[in-house]
């Protein structure tokens, strides 16, 4: 079966200009919304010229995931500065980022070029945990929707594959909206 979901565990760093990040365990909708807000602060905060997803670790993606990381991709190509990379990509996940179409808008590697895995393994020090806020149901209900819908963006086939599920969400968002 699955890992077990109290496993499933981002770790950042950033390194050289380079935002590190590794996935442990699954790659899921509880550890999307902090690797979203880990890169945008990134991304607005930062000088970086590349972010690198370590996926050496990942035992599998759900859907959520693979949107975060397609929505991001999106975003990433409209900064000519900056570069996006997932590495050390298992074949199985590969497999699943093409059955939604996610392979045509991120780049990624089935290993890591030696100065990308030495900065894997430079964390140490510089790490942090990106901690899921369980709490904060509704920024948890817009990343899930705003990740399937990129999803649909990138691959319009994904749209009947998700429906019900964009549906349920869009509810969500408009109930937790209203507490």
């Amino acid at each position: 079966m699955g890992s077990d979901s109290n496993h499933d565990n981002l770790t950042a760093a950033y390194i050289d200009q380079t935002a590190v990040i590794c996935v442990q365990g699954r790659g899921s909708f509880k550890v999307s919304p902090p690797m979203k807000q880990f890169i945008h602060q990134i991304i607005n905060t930062h000088s970086a010229k590349r972010i690198l997803i370590d996926m050496a670790e990942c035992t599998g993606m759900d859907s959520t995931f693979m949107g975060v990381i397609a929505g991001l991709a999106c975003l990433i190509k409209s900064k000519p500065d900056l570069t996006f990379k997932l590495i050390n990509l298992s074949d199985k996940n590969r497999k699943l980022l093409v059955t939604l179409g996610v392979d045509r808008v991120v780049d990624y590697s089935l290993t890591a070029a030696s100065e990308e895995q030495q900065l894997c393994d430079q964390q140490g020090d510089e790490t942090q945990t990106l901690e899921p806020d369980f709490a904060d149901k509704l920024n948890a209900a817009k990343t899930t929707l705003e990740a399937h819908e990129a999803l649909v963006d990138i691959n319009p086939e994904n749209f009947n594959k998700f429906k019900s599920v964009l549906e349920f969400l869009e509810d969500d968002v408009r109930n937790l909206s209203k507490q």
